[in-house]
């Protein structure tokens, strides 16, 4: 059942799937949770093949670098591939992740726990221009009881569209040099 269609109070304390069905089920299986009270997506096209994109995204420890927000990101020992962990700051908050797809130049996608709040979070890439350009989509849900009070939709919203707005800033001006 879509959010919107859902009442307020089971919003609120809407706490979701367990994380290893979040993982399993969701995130391996190209779905965010379309029943959590916060879930937004956002798109751009950027000037830049699928493998610069890829490269930027790929590297996660790179991420304090261009993305707005994020600080001190560790990875687990297998690196940037499915099933292996990575911890970061977002906005000062420590988050737990589990990459569940890494499809170079298609698809980046992961779990993530934090506050009492469980996570899936996509990245898509799609070329275009026969390769000269890429569209990425970046969508996530957040489930976990009271998170819809002080996190809505068009907060994450707003955060999706200022990481998309890095991706393509920081990608078309590696191609640019």
């Amino acid at each position: 059942m879509p959010v919107a269609s859902r009442s307020l109070l089971g919003r609120v304390f809407y706490s979701g799937p367990p994380l290893t069905e979040l993982q399993q089920h969701y995130a391996k299986g190209g779905l965010i949770d379309d029943r959590a009270p916060v879930a937004a997506s956002s798109r751009v096209r950027i000037e830049a093949p699928p493998a610069t994109v890829w490269r930027l995204l790929h590297d996660l420890p790179s991420w304090p670098s261009w993305v707005p927000g994020v600080a001190a990101v560790r990875q687990g020992p297998g690196g940037t591939v499915p099933d292996e962990w990575f911890r970061w700051k977002l906005n000062g908050m420590s988050i737990k992740s589990t990459l569940a797809v890494v499809d170079p130049r298609r698809e980046l996608c992961w779990t993530g726990v934090l506050a009492g709040t469980r996570a899936v979070h996509r990245f898509r890439l799609t070329p275009l221009n026969e390769g000269r350009a890429t569209e990425v989509l970046s969508e996530e849900s957040i489930g976990g009881p009271l998170i819809a009070l002080y996190f809505p939709s068009d907060k994450l919203r707003t955060v999706l569209r200022n990481w998309l707005g890095a991706l393509k800033s920081t990608a078309e001006a590696e191609v640019s040099r």
